[in-house]
């Protein structure tokens, strides 16, 4: 995502609505069906289960002959094609599983792309019942336009899929993202600039911003997984450092000497007006960004994965990787 949390009260694991995992399952490994498997979050997940025997990765893919997926099948990972569109291959997914990690796509070039994520996240939600999957992990986020009064349909829509997966009792633990790291590993939001300087694009006017590597939020995921009764319910915002683009641009001038590294001084409205599709929807997160304050947890995060690393430990250990990128 360009995208503590205050936790909200779980429900213990006798409260109606909340089915206690098989106690069967105990002694062997748990199936996790993973959403997006050979995308940026649910990457991360995989990545994450794939390192514990207490799990089995099945990962949904809508190409199981993609070089991703290959190389999630030869680490053991289960592969299973199915498709947000085919609400029967939704079921057929995750049949059998203990758990699932469902993570909406987009495609914000599409006008009506809030719709089709909606009635996608609804499917995922009714195969998950119709399965029986005891624990679901769904990525979502705020209400902005409940909240805020102005619009954020990236936002939104998972917000309303959130909303339904409460309304029909799913087990279900919601996490936030912020801001990912992984964006830098692919050149997205640096330009470099005439004078040879490179430019940082979030449009965040001198506010701070949450950021996590997907991979560090991914260990927090299977921790969550880990603890079903501790976590059932509740909503964790993930953070890993709340930081402004000066200091984000101070962190690569460090690394990345003698390139240097400067904020845009654009306003999150000239980057809604940009001339590309979605702008104006991507430009309404940042702000939401700046003025918002999302609810997201430094703490929290940590105490589900220790090993979470901020910027600058990030960035020094992707240095090479992100050198190629802006070659």
């Amino acid at each position: 995502m360009f995208g503590c949390c205050k936790v909200q009260p779980g429900l213990e694991a006798e409260e109606p609505g909340a089915t206690r995992p098989d106690s069967k399952l105990k002694n062997m490994a748990k199936v996790i069906t993973v959403f997006g498997a050979t995308g940026t979050q649910g990457g991360g997940v995989a990545n994450a289960l794939l390192q514990d025997p207490d799990f089995k990765v099945r990962a949904v893919t809508r190409n199981a002959s993609s070089a991703k997926a290959k190389a999630l099948q030869e680490r053991g990972a289960e592969l299973v094609e199915a498709s947000y569109d085919d609400p029967g291959s939704l079921e057929r997914a995750m049949q059998g599983a203990y758990g699932t990690f469902v993570v909406t796509q987009i495609n914000i070039e599409h006008a009506d792309f809030d719709q089709v994520e909606i009635r996608h996240g609804k499917a995922a939600a009714d195969a998950a019942k119709a399965a029986g999957v005891q624990h679901v992990v769904f990525s979502s986020q705020d209400a902005v336009k409940k909240t805020m009064g102005f619009p954020c349909l990236e936002f939104d829509s998972k917000a309303e899929i959130e909303a339904y997966m409460r309304s029909i009792e799913l087990p279900v633990t919601f996490v936030k993202f912020p801001a990912y790291y992984d964006n830098y590993l692919a050149g997205l939001l640096i330009t470099k600039m005439e004078d040879g300087t490179y430019e940082i694009g979030y449009p965040l006017e001198g506010a701070a911003m949450d950021g996590i590597s997907t991979v560090d939020a991914g260990f927090a995921i299977m921790t969550i997984f880990k603890n079903w009764a501790q976590w059932i319910r509740r909503t964790v915002g993930f953070s890993a450092g709340k930081l402004t683009a000066q200091q984000h641009a101070d962190i690569f001038s460090k690394h990345l000497a003698p390139k240097v590294f400067k904020p845009t001084e654009m306003t999150s409205d000239a980057f809604s007006q940009l001339p590309f599709p979605g702008a104006q929807h991507l430009g309404d997160m940042f702000k939401y960004y700046r003025v918002g304050n999302p609810d997201r947890s430094e703490e929290l995060t940590r105490q589900l994965y220790p090993g979470t690393r901020g910027l600058d430990q990030w960035m020094a250990e992707n240095k090479e990787t992100l050198l190629n990128a802006l070659s």
